[in-house]
């Protein structure tokens, strides 16, 4: 093919950013062909293209779109770093329309397809090395007389003690006709010259079977959104401005497969604009982009891209990319940083010349289809690089197209709290014996955040004067903080004192260890009800959410505390564990139980899970308890890291959003309890915390309307909160969903649904 296509060389890069700003969406209105710059239709596709490259255009000037000089950005700096060198006569008859030069050559051997005056070929002889070797395939004897005669004084230039380039007169649909051997080569390029040939398929078919395996398909050219007509395919000047033969991408996907590449990748992809009044209206609603394409021959490659949870950390060793690696046009790989890749894209980077340059993950548990986006969101909160906070929720929120959680409930009367509240909840440690992947305050062996022994003393102070009568302990697991047997005890005197309810919730494995194991008595002296997870009934799904042997030691706890009387004579009404009276036969120690989803559904009606646990929890290991509360899951913490590692981030929130409940609302627990962190501040509940939204009270209190503070325990000490606007956010859909969800459980049940 008579083409030298490419990246827009020095020149072409140039006249690209003096034309910024341009509106290139129109036309110019410049003067139609005449007939000295049409080809003879009665030509062969071969001899028309010929005649237009050889005769009719002088230079890039004469071109009637910007199909084959259509890049916006410059060339690489390996390759722009090499044009200085190349004799001007090549670099004046280049035409191209992107820039399909590689890195990582040093030693190859590549070929180019329809290399014309031989730009291209030279800058990649230089790429390659002495060591490596280039061979340039052109059609037009005119081109190739051109690059020949450059061929000794560019050896001289890049100070080679020969050349290391041939060029071959033929067809590029065959290449062993040309002694282009199978597996013989690293490396084929092509700059804008597949879509001159009614041939592409052959084409592509040569290309794979002369590259070794993990050798790379690297090409630029015209693609089009749509199948043309016969008559603009055959128009001569639509096919010499690369336009008629402009390939369908979906037509060029079905190629692609049935050759063997059933994946591949885009590293460039640029709007093509056309500056002829008569080739636009002849064009009409057709839209064409010039794209770069990589396409590694490698084994094992599926049909799609798929998320297997891995990721590539460039190594920074290739000499011409030092900081980074452009894998595709979404996709930069930076020195020192995991990111994001589909496994096919693992596979063609481990199998080709670049995998000594990459740590790539092992593949994982699939995810799905991969989506860049959501897969490095993943990678980043694993990485503690991206938090899932109140402007990703708000982001993720406005990306499904729903309305805030405020909006959707529209009653400012039901998202306020009263005056004075009934459940005072402490988190006193985020300290914790296990990292559950439910946790959305990731709770963990590692964390040392602890309420301070002062702060723990004003808020006994604060539940006596804040006109509370439950009060709620929980962690991480409360166990753990070194004043805690002085807290359980002096919350017990003082809750007994006004006749309520003192509550703590507890992993129960703690309890299983010897050191821990003295609290199944000081519960019980304290007569607290104690709430303990156990996310399922049998060891394998409990202990793949909670952890290997959590099973096993919450079931030994239970037995422990079945003995002290705990849960062994409660009434077994579902739900009735929020200490309303279940029944004659209440148990006085109560013990009930919680459970977790595992993924990104909505549990089941509490009441049959109730039923569920009872019945098989007492077959399969002769345990007993009062209530069961089903917990729905929050997108915060660890269940949103799984929810972005799953790339269901998203998805979940819609499922949350989809399955409002306004009955639900009206029983928020938030309505009627002041949560206190570890540092003794108050919230609304404890998703506020990590969402940094404190209770808010007016700064001076003589100007209600004025600069607001935030609330701690000191302002409760003095007694109990005025009425407050709830502060909402997305989470708060977790709550309003499906049955509903708080400490207590269900909000609404089955017969009310």
């Amino acid at each position: 093919m008579a083409r030298d296509t490419g990246a827009a060389g020095a020149a072409a890069g140039a006249s690209a950013g003096a034309g910024a700003g341009r509106d290139v969406a129109h036309a110019s209105l410049v003067p139609s062909l005449d007939d000295s710059q049409i080809p003879d239709a009665a030509l062969s596709v071969h001899d028309q293209v010929r005649e237009y490259y050889g005769r009719i255009l002088a230079g890039s000037d004469d071109l009637k779109t910007n199909a084959t000089c259509c890049t916006t950005d410059a060339p690489p700096r390996y390759v722009r770093d090499v044009m200085p060198l190349i004799a001007d006569e090549v670099m004046e008859r280049f035409y191209g329309c992107g820039s399909p030069i590689p890195p990582a050559l040093e030693g190859c051997t590549v070929v180019d397809l329809g290399c014309g005056v031989g730009r291209d070929v030279y800058v990649l002889s230089k790429l390659v090395g002495p060591e490596g070797r280039v061979i340039g395939v052109d059609m037009t004897a005119s081109q190739l007389e051109v690059a020949r005669r450059h061929q000794a004084e560019m050896a001289e230039r890049f100070g080679f003690a020969e050349s290391n380039v041939e060029f071959r007169q033929g067809y590029i649909e065959d290449l062993a006709e040309l002694g282009i051997a199978d597996g013989s080569v690293d490396l084929v390029v092509s700059n804008c010259v597949i879509n001159l040939t009614p041939f592409k398929e052959q084409v592509l078919r040569e290309v794979y079977r002369v590259l070794k395996p993990g050798g790379e398909l690297y090409f630029s050219d015209v693609f089009c959104d749509r199948r043309m007509p016969d008559e603009l395919r055959d128009d001569p000047v639509l096919r010499g401005e690369c336009l008629g033969g402009a390939i369908y991408l979906e037509d060029f996907r079905r190629m692609m497969a049935r050759i063997g590449w059933p994946s591949w990748l885009c590293t460039v992809v640029d709007d093509i604009h056309v500056s002829d009044l008569a080739l636009e209206t002849k064009l009409g609603f057709t839209g064409f982009t010039s794209r770069t394409v990589r396409a590694i021959k490698a084994a094992g490659l599926e049909d799609r891209h798929e998320n297997w949870g891995q990721t590539a950390r460039y190594l920074g060793t290739i000499p011409e990319m030092p900081r980074y690696f452009d894998l595709t046009d979404e996709i930069r790989l930076i020195k020192g940083r995991d990111v994001a890749i589909s496994g096919n894209m693992a596979e063609m980077l481990a199998q080709s010349r670049y995998g000594r340059h990459f740590d790539i993950r092992p593949r994982g548990a699939h995810r799905g289809a991969f989506d860049f986006a959501r897969a490095q969101d993943a990678v980043e909160a694993r990485r503690g690089k991206k938090a899932v906070d109140g402007e990703y929720l708000d982001a993720a929120l406005a990306r499904i197209g729903a309305p805030s959680f405020a909006e959707r409930v529209d009653a400012p009367s039901v998202l306020t709290a009263p005056e004075g509240n009934a459940v005072l909840q402490a988190n006193i440690t985020y300290a914790c014996n296990l990292a559950c992947r439910h946790c959305y305050l990731e709770c963990s062996p590692r964390s040392d955040q602890m309420m301070s022994r002062a702060t723990m003393e004003a808020l006994l102070d604060a539940y006596d004067a804040g006109g509370f009568t439950t009060l709620d302990v929980t962690g991480g697991s409360p166990e753990l903080h070194p004043d805690f047997p002085w807290f359980l005890a002096e919350a017990a005197r003082r809750v007994r004192a006004r006749g309520g309810k003192l509550i703590v919730r507890t992993n129960l494995t703690l309890l299983d260890q010897p050191e821990y194991a003295h609290y199944l008595d000081d519960y019980a002296a304290a007569g607290a009800v104690i709430t303990g997870s156990l996310p399922y009934y049998d060891s394998s799904a409990a202990d793949a959410q909670r952890g290997r042997g959590v099973f096993e030691r919450a079931v030994r706890v239970i037995r422990q505390l079945n003995e002290r009387g705990y849960g062994v004579a409660g009434a077994r009404t579902a739900g009735a564990g929020d200490g309303a009276t279940g029944g004659e036969e209440r148990a006085t120690l109560t013990l009930d139980l919680v459970y977790n989803v595992s993924g990104p559904f909505l549990p089941p009606p509490q009441d049959l899970l109730a039923d569920l646990y009872h019945e098989e929890l007492a077959r399969r290991e002769g345990i007993a308890f009062d209530g069961l509360f089903a917990f729905n899951n929050w997108p915060l913490g660890r269940f949103a890291h799984d929810l972005l590692d799953a790339g269901l981030f998203d998805d979940y929130l819609r499922l949350l959003v989809d399955n409002f409940n306004a009955l639900a609302v009206q029983r928020m627990m938030c309505r009627d309890q002041v949560n206190v962190d570890v540092d003794g501040r108050l919230y609304d509940c404890e998703v506020n915390h990590v969402l940094e939204l404190p209770i808010q009270l007016p700064a001076d209190p003589a100007d209600p309307e004025g600069p607001t503070r935030d609330a701690t325990v000191a302002d409760l000490a003095r007694g109990p909160l005025p009425a407050r606007a709830l502060r909402t956010n997305p989470v708060c859909y977790s709550c309003a969903a499906g049955f509903g969800s708080s400490c207590g459980g269900s909000l609404v049940h089955e017969r009310e649904a």
